[in-house]
């Protein structure tokens, strides 16, 4: 079977820069290094990790002297003052996209704007961008979510960073339509541009779709649902979870992967494709 890989597959600058980051000071350390929840969202990657000295920490009381790092989506205020107050050396590795979200939903709540994030609530980032707001920040996950808002007087909207542009700019429209004072800002990272841009690229010239990525991956998600808006769709973690039989008739599948994916399960995937 042939296979078409997007370009864009596999890590962003900011897992890769957050990845890069853990082993170095892994290595540096001598000791084992923790992170405070999962660095990424991806499993296979995560015990890779492991491995290489990086655990994500259990009960944070137990650190003494130790090093904790942030992870790639962020922490509200309120829990980065928690962990500095810890007993170990704190580094973060947030995504410096995600970080200049953070800035300016700190920028406009300081200047009296209600802020909206259009974004999953639960969302790790969405909850460490929450988080940024004063108090004064409502997460909307579609254009019909927003009639569910109070009234405000002065909204600033931004998008968690993996979100539809299309989706994002239907619920800007819908903002500007129910509040007389929105503020805008272009808060979608140019990763996530460039990997629903490629997936549109290669679903056009295959039979199929492969998207490889973690179950709560955000981004991901996204890609499954725009692949399957489009072609059969088959999303998965790892390449032994491919099925032979999902495949019948296809000569050519596109593959994508989400932005915690690494190459190695990347090219596994690609391998077996190709075998059937």
């Amino acid at each position: 079977m042939r296979v078409i890989v997007a370009e864009s597959a596999g890590f962003c600058w900011g897992v890769s820069r957050a990845v890069k980051k853990a082993r170095e000071v892994a290595r540096r350390a001598g000791r084992p290094v923790y992170t405070d929840g999962p660095l990424i969202h991806n499993e296979q990657m995560m015990a890779r990790l492991h491995s290489d000295g990086v655990c994500e920490a259990g009960d944070l009381a137990e650190l003494s002297g130790d090093v904790l790092l942030i992870r790639a989506h962020g922490v509200p205020p309120e829990r980065r003052d928690t962990l500095r107050k810890l007993p170990a050396q704190v580094i973060d590795c947030t995504c410096p996209d995600v970080a200049r979200i953070q800035g300016l939903i700190r920028k406009h709540a300081g200047q009296g704007y209600d802020i909206v994030i259009f974004g999953d609530a639960g969302h790790a980032e969405v909850t460490g961008l929450l988080g940024h707001a004063e108090g004064r920040g409502y997460v909307v996950s579609s254009a019909g979510e927003v009639a569910g808002l109070p009234q405000l007087s002065k909204v600033c909207l931004v998008a968690q960073s993996t979100q539809f542009p299309v989706t994002y700019a239907a619920v800007a429209d819908e903002m500007r339509h129910r509040f007389s004072e929105v503020i805008v800002l272009d808060t979608i990272c140019e990763s996530t541009r460039r990997r629903q841009e490629d997936l549109l690229r290669i679903a056009g010239d295959s039979d199929a779709v492969v998207v490889v990525g973690g179950a709560h991956s955000a981004n991901t998600l996204r890609l499954v649902e725009l692949a399957r808006a489009m072609k059969p769709t088959v999303h998965i973690q790892t390449a032994d979870q491919l099925e032979p039989g999902s495949f019948r008739e296809v000569e050519t599948v596109g593959l994508t992967a989400g932005a915690s994916t690494p190459d190695f399960i990347i090219e596994a995937v690609r391998q077996k494709l190709e075998a059937m």
